[in-house]
């Protein structure tokens, strides 16, 4: 079981905000936050673009100006019920990159690597964790695998070390969006055989769900 609450910075003008009597200052908050990642998204596609081998412009022509960024506060209660420990199963996300805040110290967040095994990701102070979206694995013909991750809510995952209760678990993701205009036609990414060569026989095992797979390909 999972709360959301879901902004864009594009739709400040329309959004229904909380009212600011019962959320004092939850608005401006957001939007500074958002306003903070900005910087470091936009940086992020000049990293990629150099990790790539090409200009650092390269993946410039992908997005939109502004760049479109969707935030979501995700609040995860403590199970009440085995049921309610399942979690959200294995997925990948649809955009280009996420950068997600674990804004309490639960752990239960959980990445699979390549061989298929799953790895935990606990909070880390002061840290971002960064998942591939399958838009960028799109962009990129598979060079950059979209990051196959799941959240487990088990009760072992709402207590500290000493066994004292954490309360909800809260997650904060922002989510880094391509043009809503780009189609496989316009798509031209030069990416040097080099590259593509370092992951030829690198052959990804992934419990995600196939949903999306023939839109992104």
């Amino acid at each position: 079981m999972r709360h959301v609450y879901s902004c864009k910075p594009q739709d400040t003008n329309t959004a229904q905000w909380p009212d600011e009597r019962a959320i004092p200052g939850f608005r401006h908050a957001v939007e500074a936050y958002l306003a903070e990642m900005s910087p470091v998204a936009e940086a992020f596609r000049t990293l990629i673009a150099e990790a790539l081998d090409l200009p650092p412009t390269a993946l410039q022509q992908f997005f939109e100006n502004p760049t479109q960024q969707k935030l979501k506060l995700i609040k995860y209660p403590p199970p009440s019920t085995p049921s309610e420990a399942q979690g959200v199963g294995a997925h990948k996300d649809s955009e280009f990159l996420t950068f997600l805040l674990q804004a309490t110290p639960h752990t239960g967040l959980e990445v699979q690597n390549k061989a298929g095994e799953w790895i935990p990701a606990p909070p880390m102070q002061d840290s971002l964790v960064v998942n591939i979206g399958r838009a960028l694995e799109a962009i990129t013909g598979g060079v950059c695998t979209a990051t196959t991750h799941r959240v487990n809510l088990e009760a072992e995952n709402f207590v500290d070390a000493q066994g004292a209760p954490l309360g909800p678990r809260f997650s904060i993701p922002v989510f880094q969006g391509m043009s809503l205009d780009l189609s496989a036609e316009n798509i031209s990414l030069d990416i040097p055989a080099h590259i593509k060569d370092l992951i030829k026989d690198d052959k990804v095992r992934s419990d995600a769900e196939a949903t999306f797979n023939k839109i992104f390909k």
